[in-house]
């Protein structure tokens, strides 16, 4: 079991309050300045409250002015996923180290290592921040750029969003696990990763897969999807709403604004200049309809009209919580956790900076296994399921919908199974997929986005749980079961009265009839990033 230790605070500590209660309340931190041992990182200053400054290092040494007196430092990859906490100080042979710097810290050289950055000569006492430390082995913290923060730890650090809850060594806005339980925080229902989550001005994501996802668009590892087969499908499916935080000419930046054409650079390709990315744009006077464009490089400069390479964002569907969607066209080893996202906004003249990193995306659809309706109909779905091009249609299709029966009561009652989504491995997990676990399952009608009511379902699924009053938009389950790596047998079932839930929003079933469900799973997470996938089938009742 890990031990648990109360932050102290130590001389580091009083010497800098000395420091920063002596300077003028007006003055600009200044500036932190040092020299990687590798070019192409970028150098983020990450305040307590969760405000940002950065830079990128082009030729190794770099000068960045911190957001506050007392920061940490963290280190985005060429490749735009998080690189780790930089290390100021050791402590107990390696068992504790420092990761908190005072602003005019000159570093010297900045040695970047496996998830981490360590800085070579010894700093004085007084350019550091004892107060912020992390558990370590060797030296090491053991929350770092590898495992993004999955590891168990049981510190008592501080829940605002630059702080770090569990003392792992990576803040909670970019840790996937805040309270060091190994529970992705999305999915994690704990009080205190939920607090984490809440403490300051968060910049959060929605990452969906399967619009639209029926029967024929599935691919999921468990039912024989092959790697090729899953890499197909996530560019066509995947999108990414990211909220848009107050202030002026919001920006995203993914990474160095670049050119496709140069291997040399870097950046998240989703949503960097010549990669993959579109977004829902703006329409055209005289529109309706914006479509979608090329983000951030689109030709007419809509979502780049600076020209500085960082994707406008802009409230295009015009929601109460304004947000850009983003279709990434990646597939499933180009986008996934640890992508850093930088939103640039402007208050009072002055950019300000926050952060977000994706916990996981869902590389795969959950997807039904078999049915029964306890009337003859017994099916398992073999997998791929042909469409109607080139055709003939396979059943559960929109086309040819799986043949049901009603029962003595006129309903037609239906015993689901499904497996799970999946998700690329996170170190030290090393299966090629892991079945995503602690999602919430609801149904609801096809091409539409109303759920079946709790009247409608039940279950004696051991893993299954009915979630507290309130907490899913219509009926639904809770899944208690954990990551494990897939496997065909990992699966999960309930039954639903497709009668019921259709004549609960005024839809008849009748003989004849063909109704599509959309069968949804979802981590339920109103305060930090989240995530859906689901998947569509096609009933004809007989």
């Amino acid at each position: 079991m890990a031990s648990t230790f109360r932050v102290g605070v130590p001389l580091a500590a009083a010497t800098l309050a000395l420091l920063v209660a002596g300077a003028p309340a007006a003055a600009a931190p200044k500036r932190i300045t040092g020299k990687l041992s590798e070019p192409g990182y970028t150098v983020i200053a990450l305040a307590a409250n969760g405000k940002a400054t950065s830079v990128r290092v082009k030729r190794r040494r770099f000068r960045l002015r911190p957001p506050a007196r007392s920061v940490t430092l963290q280190l985005r990859a060429r490749n735009g996923r998080y690189a780790g906490p930089v290390v100021v100080g050791r402590e107990q042979k390696g068992k504790r180290v420092i990761v908190g710097v005072g602003a005019g810290v000159r570093l010297g050289r900045v040695r970047v290592r496996r998830g981490h950055a360590t800085v070579a000569k010894r700093l004085d006492r007084g350019a550091i921040d004892g107060r912020r430390r992390a558990r370590a082995r060797k030296g090491v913290p053991i929350g770092n750029g590898r495992n993004l923060g999955r590891v168990r730890s049981r510190g008592r650090g501080g829940r605002r969003l630059g702080l770090d809850l569990d003392v792992d060594g990576v803040p909670n806005v970019l840790d996937i696990d805040d309270d060091g339980d190994r529970i992705i925080d999305n999915v994690d229902r704990s009080g205190s990763a939920r607090a984490s989550q809440s403490g300051g001005e968060a910049f959060t994501t929605h990452f969906t897969l399967g619009q639209p996802a029926d029967l024929n668009f599935t691919v999921n590892a468990n039912a024989g999807s092959s790697d090729e087969q899953i890499t197909q499908a996530l560019p066509s499916f995947a999108r990414i709403d990211l909220t848009i935080l107050p202030g002026d000419s919001p920006e995203l930046d993914c990474g160095a604004p670049q050119s496709r054409a140069d291997p040399r650079l870097g950046g998240l390709v989703y949503c960097t200049r010549g990669g993959t990315g579109e977004g829902a744009a703006p329409p055209p006077p005289g529109s309706a309809f914006g479509g979608r464009t090329a983000f951030p490089g689109d030709p007419g400069g809509r979502f780049d009209p600076d020209g500085d390479g960082f994707g406008s964002l802009t409230n295009n569907a015009g929601d109460a919580v304004p947000n850009q969607a983003l279709f990434p066209g990646a597939t499933a080893d180009q986008i996934g956790a640890g992508d850093l996202l930088i939103q640039r906004v402007v208050r009072g003249g002055v950019e300000v900076q926050f952060l977000t990193a994706l916990p996981y995306v869902f590389g795969t659809n959950p997807a039904l296994a078999s049915f029964d309706d306890g009337r003859g109909n017994s099916t398992s779905v073999d997998y791929p399921v042909a469409g109607s091009d080139p055709g003939p249609p396979d059943p559960g299709t929109r086309e040819n919908g799986f043949p049901v029966k009603a029962g003595p009561g006129g309903d037609v009652v239906l015993t689901l199974t499904f497996w799970r989504p999946q998700r690329r491995p996170i170190p030290p997990e090393t299966a090629p997929w892991i079945d995503i676990g602690g999602l919430d399952y609801s149904p609801g009608i096809a091409d539409m986005g109303i759920r079946c009511p709790q009247s409608s379902l039940s279950e004696t699924d051991p893993n299954l749980t009915a979630p507290p009053p309130g907490t899913l938009q219509g009926g639904g389950f809770t899944d208690l079961a954990a990551d494990r790596p897939a496997s065909a047998t990992n699966t999960l079932t309930y039954t639903l009265n497709l009668t019921r839930c259709l004549a609960s929003h005024g839809f008849s079933f009748e003989p004849g009839e063909t109704r599509g469900f959309k069968f949804s799973a979802f981590s339920h997470d109103d305060a930090g990033s989240s995530g859906e996938a689901e998947q569509q089938v096609f009933f004809k009742r007989q």
